[in-house]
């Protein structure tokens, strides 16, 4: 049940169980659909309810506005201090235990009304409200008329109680509300002036027509989450049509999602959807990383058991074994998943850049500088994750501009006086000992121990063997619908050997290995038992020519051989022509000659 407020007070309820003859009653009953029993108005079905201000009341009783509709009109229920600014038709009331649904304020006149008469304004215009009855039960004089607070308004400005709208007119940003189909119920002056409509125009555009990525923002919502500062592409009238757009949920008085409220604001270009184009989306879950081992299992529940802390993450690991999978969705488990996830590999960045990227400068910092300056991944990355990779690759200068952010929590940028507080979670990673980088004055010691405040060692794959045959399943599922290939069958003795192998790359190996295989459709590897056999194949596979070209060469060698030469079956089941078929074997300069099974007609084709 929601949170319900008071409107006015019962001080009278009337029956007219004949025509003219009206009673003063202590008590009432509704009945659903029939209104107040009793009533004479009530036999038919059709009849409202009818509520009156005490003060409207008292006013119709005087000669001076009394017509026709005044003479024919009888109340059922007479309240006190009845807050009209709260009725709107459409909004429910409760009294004692019935609910009422408002249908009608005030009542149009008949023509033949005298409305207005020596300045004043018939009662019956303004003073009353019509209900129909959703709930039945009994009422009391001395009841409490009700509203839900989440009913107060249905949102449009010419009806929206006037505080409400003036808060939201008073926002700085552009706000619109609507219905779960996109219907537009309110929008403040802010986002008319904004895309250059008015609201009579505004509120005939569904918000798919709006912007672009509706159902997307929409789906994020009805799983009760905010979808937080995103570009988005805006049908406005005005120049301007990138906006940053928020949206948020209004929930009912069950939890259930009711409405959606959008908040536009001016397209920033330090955000720029800061997780997306400037670093990159963080997209991993701890759902998405696979793994049995013992250890493994224990390195993911510390992770996720520090995902809130404010400490700085070191993840130390060989290549390939998912430093940043674990950066990604330790982001996604705390409670910054909403905020920016920027990653910036501090390796691949040229040492005369990596202060600009980082910190970000100012107008006329150096020649080639932007007008208006740029800003660094640490004010993009305000109030989420930033994930330096590599971190044992940084510049030594660099290493102490890092280590002031860390200690001071405020970044400057190149050529600029102003620093600028920033709340960011800094993650880092890295495949190098950094032990051994502190110990050869590689890396500073004071910024090693800042950043090992929560270590976390991700084991290499060789340490958990076990981990394979569900990789394997794993990337063989993603990869084959990627590429839209069938999965490869893996024999117990080939799965033996994989699970014999190193795997010197780790998991970044594994998957671009079931890739390989996918593509060629067999397991690359002969079945000897020998570890050394499998690893000289894979070094072959991988020292040779991997473009496409050579790829359909070895797959048409493939299906030739499983078809012993047969240029019709082979064409058959590479989903080719014939003609096709025997273009590429000239082209690829395929030796058949091997092949068992050719008929003479075919020979003479292809040469």
């Amino acid at each position: 049940m929601g949170e319900y407020i008071t409107i006015g007070e019962i001080v009278g309820i009337y029956i007219e169980e004949e025509r003219g003859a009206r009673t003063l009653i202590e008590e009432g009953y509704f009945k659903e659909g029939l209104g107040l029993i009793g009533d004479i108005h009530s036999k038919g079905g059709s009849r409202q309810v009818s509520i009156f201000t005490e003060e409207g009341w008292d006013e119709i009783k005087s000669s001076e506005v009394k017509g026709l509709c005044t003479n024919r009109f009888n109340e059922n229920i007479r309240v006190k201090s009845l807050n009209l600014e709260y009725a709107i038709p459409g909004n429910t009331i409760r009294i004692g235990k019935t609910l009422h649904e408002i249908t009608e304020v005030g009542k149009a006149c008949f023509p033949e009304c005298n409305i207005i008469k020596n300045g004043k304004t018939c009662p019956l215009h303004r003073e009353v409200i019509f209900t129909k009855v959703l709930k039945g039960g009994k009422i009391y004089i001395g009841d409490k008329l009700k509203i839900d607070k989440l009913l107060l308004c249905n949102y449009e400005p010419n009806v929206v109680n006037k505080y409400i709208y003036d808060i939201i007119n008073s926002i700085p940003m552009g706000v619109i509300i609507s219905d779960l189909n996109g219907n537009i119920k309110a929008a403040n002056k802010e986002v008319l002036n904004m895309f250059g409509y008015t609201f009579k125009e505004i509120e005939k555009i569904k918000v798919p027509k709006l912007f672009k990525g509706w159902p997307t923002v929409k789906n994020v919502i009805l799983s009760k989450h905010n979808f937080k500062d995103e570009e988005v592409f805006v049908n406005a009238r005005t120049n301007k049509l990138r906006f940053n757009l928020s949206a948020y949920p209004l929930f009912g008085p069950s939890g259930e999602v009711l409405d959606i409220v959008y908040i536009f604001s001016e397209f920033k270009k330090e955000r720029k959807l800061a997780n997306r184009i400037m670093g990159r989306q963080a997209i991993y879950t701890f759902d998405k990383i696979i793994g049995e081992n013992e250890e493994f299992k224990k390195t993911i529940e510390f992770s996720k058991k520090v995902a809130d802390s404010k400490s700085t993450i070191l993840i130390t690991g060989e290549s390939g074994t998912g430093k940043e999978v674990f950066a990604q969705s330790i982001h996604n488990y705390s409670n910054r998943r909403d905020e920016p996830f920027v990653a910036i590999n501090s390796g691949a960045i040229p040492k005369s850049l990596i202060e600009s990227e980082l910190f970000g400068y100012v107008e006329g910092a150096f020649t080639g500088a932007k007008k208006g300056g740029q800003p660094g991944k640490f004010e993009v990355a305000d109030g989420g994750t930033i994930f330096l990779d590599e971190i044992g690759e940084m510049p030594y200068d660099m290493q102490t501009r890092l280590l002031r952010v860390i200690e001071e929590g405020t970044v400057s940028r190149i050529g600029g006086l102003d620093q600028k507080v920033v709340d960011v979670r800094i993650i880092a990673a890295s495949n190098r000992d950094l032990d051994e980088e502190v110990k050869k004055g590689n890396f500073r010691k004071d910024l090693y121990y800042r950043l090992k405040v929560l270590p976390i060692h991700i084991p290499p794959l060789r340490n958990r063997k076990e981990d394979i045959p569900l990789l394997i399943e794993y990337f063989m599922d993603k990869v084959s619908k990627r590429l839209n290939k069938r999965v490869v069958p893996i024999s117990q003795e080939e799965m033996d050997i994989l699970m014999n192998y190193d795997w010197p790359g780790n998991v970044r190996e594994l998957e671009n290995f079931v890739e390989l295989m996918i593509n060629m459709e067999y397991v690359p590897i002969k079945v000897e038992g020998k570890k050394d056999i499998f690893q000289e194949n894979i070094e072959t596979v991988e020292n040779k020519n991997l473009s496409l070209e050579y790829m359909e060469k070895c797959h048409i060698k493939k299906v030739l051989e499983k078809y012993s030469g047969n240029i019709t079956h082979s064409a058959e089941a590479l989903g080719i022509g014939r003609n096709t078929l025997y273009r590429k074997i000239k082209k690829y300069k395929i030796d058949c000659s091997r092949f068992e099974q050719r008929s003479i007609k075919e020979q003479q084709q292809i040469r």
